[in-house]
């Protein structure tokens, strides 16, 4: 143990004032998000993945030694048995009793062994703030008598161990360690459910920013989906170590995200037959990409160049997204569309943070000048003739030729099955150009 695993001394986070936690956290995924918003926060934070590190931190950093340590926050959706066991184990410190504790508990498993339900508790998914508000009410308003509560996970199996005894064996007069000893024997051989950890991190998009909650799983190396919500879409994203692997979209309506425009742009299947795929019998619900690689319309690197392309789209289009609620929920397995693409054309999160800020930039650039999505264009047919159709790029003429004062910016995306942005970028350069122009309202006069 180093005080690395800390990441921050008392000193740094703020003086002798800084809060300290003794977290203690199995899942090091999940251990590494909940330590980031408390470090944010201010908290001197010490995480602890074994039973001995949480042992080590108390010593040094416990009441009876440098006294940095002012709460104990114990992590049991992952194993419950551990972190009793733990708790125990923390106890004997000298002094450790008297600090107050907090329990991540899961919704499956609220009370996850006896006695806890005398402690603070705090049910996963939770927000940071969440986190931050049970925290500073433990520490602040510790109730009397912590000592007892705290060993009542330990005095309260035992009493039930000794009652349940002394019913079926009358005869049997076993001392206290004896029972003890019995009961961590139990206690090992019990077969407890285990609950996965579920959601480990929620955010509120209108304070946090999209980049940062993707580089910060980056970084983690994280596996698993993350929930986007605004207005009424939703948006996954599913993360593998470093790498977008795929990424749905649902209840858009300014654009159309969905798998099937990019196949079609790709040039793998024509309208038709995606349209013969998409509306045939579906019993067991599954996606559109999944059904196109079954039945052998797409081949695995097909595939896997069409999910890059859509989680690409998707990526620019939810990181202009300033409001609703963000969520990450650690998964051990991939979903199985995303798996029959791995190995293939891979999308790391970099990149596709890389062209979503490309994209910003370019609106910036455009500024009040960007066509909106509702917007009508006209053509300049004097101009566009004077240049002829070998002065125009294919992309061009295809928004030309869908300029007929009557679609939007949304219906010539959805004709050309290329994006509102790519639409919206075309129309801004023949505007400047004086080829295109803003469909203007017809004057209307009152009465003379």
């Amino acid at each position: 143990m180093t005080d690395s695993n800390q990441g921050s001394t008392p000193a740094e986070a703020g003086g002798a004032t800084a809060p300290g936690v003794l977290y203690f956290d199995p899942n090091p995924t999940t251990a590494r998000l909940a330590t980031a918003g408390l470090r944010l926060a201010g908290y001197v934070v010490y995480t602890a993945g074994t039973k001995t590190e949480a042992v080590e931190f108390c010593q040094a950093h416990g009441p009876s030694a440098d006294g940095t340590i002012d709460v104990l926050l114990l992590d049991t959706a992952s194993s419950p048995e551990l972190s009793a066991s733990v708790l125990k184990a923390l106890i004997q410190v000298p002094g450790a009793s008297e600090l107050p504790g907090v329990l991540l508990v899961s919704r499956a498993n609220p009370t996850p062994f006896p006695g806890a339900e005398g402690l603070p508790s705090l049910k996963r998914p939770f927000t940071t703030p969440a986190l931050l508000k049970v925290l500073r009410e433990a520490i602040d308003e510790t109730p009397p008598g912590r000592e007892q509560v705290a060993q009542r996970s330990g005095n309260e199996a035992l009493a039930r161990l000794e009652l349940t005894l002394k019913e079926h064996f009358p005869e049997l007069d076993a001392s206290s360690d004896k029972l003890r000893a019995l009961q961590s024997s139990l206690v090992a051989l019990g077969q407890l459910p285990t609950p996965g950890s579920g959601v480990s991190l929620q955010a509120n998009l209108e304070n946090t920013r999209l980049e940062s909650l993707l580089a910060m799983l980056e970084d983690e190396a994280a596996r698993g989906v993350l929930e986007l919500t605004h207005d009424g879409a939703l948006a996954r994203l599913h993360l593998d170590r470093g790498r977008i692997r795929m990424a749905e979209i649902s209840g858009t309506r300014d654009e159309d995200l969905r798998l099937g425009r990019f196949v079609v742009e790709a040039g793998f299947l024509g309208d038709e037959a995606l349209e013969t795929v998409a509306t045939a019998p579906n019993p067991h619900g599954k996606l559109l990409g999944e059904r196109l690689l079954e039945e052998g319309q797409l081949r695995r690197g097909e595939l896997a160049r069409v999910l890059i392309n859509q989680a690409i789209e998707i990526v620019c289009h939810v990181s202009s997204w300033s409001t609703g609620g963000a969520s990450f929920a650690v998964l051990d397995e991939l979903h199985p569309l995303a798996r029959s693409a791995t190995g293939r054309a891979e999308l790391r999160i970099s990149d596709a943070l890389l062209e979503a800020l490309r994209r910003e930039a370019s609106r910036a650039e455009m500024g009040p000048h960007m066509p909106h999505v509702d917007e009508v264009y006209v053509r300049n047919d004097a101009e566009v003739a004077r240049v002829g159709r070998n002065g125009f790029a294919r992309e061009e003429l295809g928004i030309l030729e869908n300029l007929n004062g009557r679609n939007s910016v949304k219906d010539v995306a959805r004709k050309t099955r290329t994006g509102t942005f790519a639409v919206a970028s075309i129309l801004y350069r023949l505007d400047r150009a004086r080829m295109v122009h803003r469909r203007r309202a017809p004057l209307t006069t009152g009465p003379n």
